[in-house]
């Protein structure tokens, strides 16, 4: 009888010191960020981490209008400042990766070689790249084009997506024939392993650079979770999981 309320007293004492936290995070950290908070509640198994992906401008508004996030990725640096100068982020704007743009396709007559050729080609009657408005990739998607001289000429072809996963996703059902996308998608195993594994990295001089960066938010004020998720993301083994995923790591 002892023993049985010793074990109910460790475990309500477990549940009660477990800690919960919400992340919002930039939808091309999907795959690298799920790998890394898998690997941190190895060792945090009675935590929950709850990630929210999507597009970093819809992510600052929600933020700004109370949501309840802990930790907040953006795929923009300059979200997060906004956000730590309204003092919605506590902690100092850190900057975590260079992002990089790939051309890819599903379609048996991509060429990755031709590189922005193949926009003009016979076969290409839906283009998909992020919106521009509110999604960090749609914005420097935008801009490759325009460097090129393309994108008034094709925008007639260009379905937005809501975010990079939407963009990606459209080529992936082939709702669009072709598109630019975030290489850390084109480096997630679901692509890496098919036969459409081949895509064209875009020059990363006819766009402005990808600058992202992340802060805890004021929710998490008194969160040690997250201040705890966060050391374990700045460290050489997460590190090593977004240099495998196409990022250009911050020093």
């Amino acid at each position: 009888m002892v023993k049985k309320i010793f074990i109910t007293l460790l475990l309500l004492s477990v549940t009660l010191f477990a800690q919960k936290i919400t992340i919002f995070a930039a939808s091309d950290l999907k795959f690298a960020l799920d790998t890394i908070k898998a690997d941190f509640l190895k060792a945090h198994k009675n935590d929950t981490i709850n990630i929210i992906y999507g597009s970093s401008g819809k992510g600052r508004v929600q933020i700004e209008r109370g949501a309840p996030y802990d930790i907040y990725f953006s795929a923009n640096m300059d979200y997060v400042k906004y956000l730590y100068n309204k003092g919605f982020i506590i902690t100092k704007p850190k900057l975590y990766a260079i992002g990089r743009l790939v051309i890819w396709s599903k379609n048996k007559n991509f060429q990755s070689a031709k590189s922005f050729e193949n926009f003009t080609q016979p076969w290409v009657n839906k283009i998909t790249i992020a919106n521009p408005n509110h999604a960090p990739y749609g914005q420097k998607a935008k801009q490759a084009l325009q460097s090129m001289h393309l994108y008034k000429k094709l925008k007639p072809k260009i379905v937005f997506g809501e975010n990079i996963s939407q963009t990606t996703n459209y080529i992936n059902i082939k709702a669009a024939d072709i598109g630019i996308i975030a290489l850390s998608l084109a480096l997630a195993p679901n692509i890496r392993q098919s036969p459409f594994h081949d895509y064209y990295l875009i020059d990363d001089s006819l766009h402005e650079p990808l600058y992202q960066g992340y802060g805890i938010t004021s929710h998490a004020k008194s969160s040690s979770l997250a201040q705890e998720f966060i050391s374990f993301f700045q460290q050489a083994d997460s590190q090593k999981i977004m240099r495998a995923y196409g990022f250009k790591v911050a020093k």
